[in-house]
């Protein structure tokens, strides 16, 4: 009987190892998030601006752009008031035009501009805010605060 136990474990010893396998995988995997965001940095000039100078890209501001996007990003610029400094109690205004990165962009329609990127890779950039325009006298200008806000959005194209 006890030569039975040992030929029965043998041969189940046997049978196990003759079907195991000689190759085997091992799947290693990581998960990158999608990362866009940007922060706009106001020039201390972008709220004192002297309306009676003339001004030809007077640099008022960076945005500093981060995308990881496979697709590539795409920033939006739109003016409140359609790309025109605007008296807060009143119709006044002093028109001006901005460059972003050293490219012009038309803020005159509701839309705004959009300047795409179409890159599958990972960016940080810093992009410069300039704008002009032409400077009147005060005695030629109604007096209060003229104004205009400037919206920045990125998104994934």
């Amino acid at each position: 009987m006890k030569k039975l136990v040992i030929a029965s474990t043998l041969l189940a010893l046997t049978t196990a190892s003759s079907f195991a396998a000689t190759t085997g995988t091992l799947l290693l995997q990581g998960v990158v998030a999608q990362k866009i965001s940007l922060t706009v940095t106001s020039q201390a000039v972008a709220s004192t601006l002297d309306l009676s100078t003339t001004q030809t890209d007077l640099n008022v501001a960076s945005v500093n752009e981060k995308s990881n996007s496979k697709t590539g990003y795409k920033v939006t610029i739109t003016s409140s008031n359609l790309s025109k400094l605007k008296r807060a109690d009143g119709a006044e205004v002093v028109a001006y035009t901005m460059k972003y990165g050293g490219a012009t962009v038309d803020l005159s329609l509701a839309a705004g501009a959009t300047i795409a990127n179409n890159a599958a890779s990972s960016i940080n950039v810093n992009k410069s805010v300039a704008i002009s325009y032409t400077g009147a006298t005060a005695e030629s200008m109604v007096e209060g605060t003229y104004a205009d806000t400037v919206t920045f959005t990125i998104a994934a194209n």
